[in-house]
């Protein structure tokens, strides 16, 4: 997983923190998201999955569960027309620095 995170960061320019960022965009539609200005396609078999502020697990989310301004972690599995795939969506608690 890491070669492929490698692979993808050296052919879009990113570094390894910026599989974090804010959902800027949202294309229902679509089914894409824009973080730190990257178009992400989510898949059906895309985990989504929203951390607990409190005890630390882990809820079970969907695509409709993604909201503009929600602080996310994304594992991309690869790319298809330079759109990047998301393999996991953590969505993050906005209360804590990352």
């Amino acid at each position: 997983m890491k070669k492929i995170l490698f692979l993808l960061a050296m052919g879009f320019g990113l570094s390894f923190a910026d599989n974090y960022g804010s959902i800027e965009a949202i294309d229902a539609n679509n089914k894409t998201i824009k973080v730190n200005q990257m178009l992400i396609k989510v898949m059906p078999y895309t985990k989504i999955e929203e951390e607990n502020c409190q005890n630390g697990w882990e809820a079970p989310k969907q695509f409709a569960d993604l909201k503009v301004g929600q602080i996310v972690e994304i594992d991309f599995m690869g790319a298809e027309n330079n759109i990047l795939i998301a393999e996991d969506i953590e969505i993050k608690c906005a209360n804590r620095a990352y």
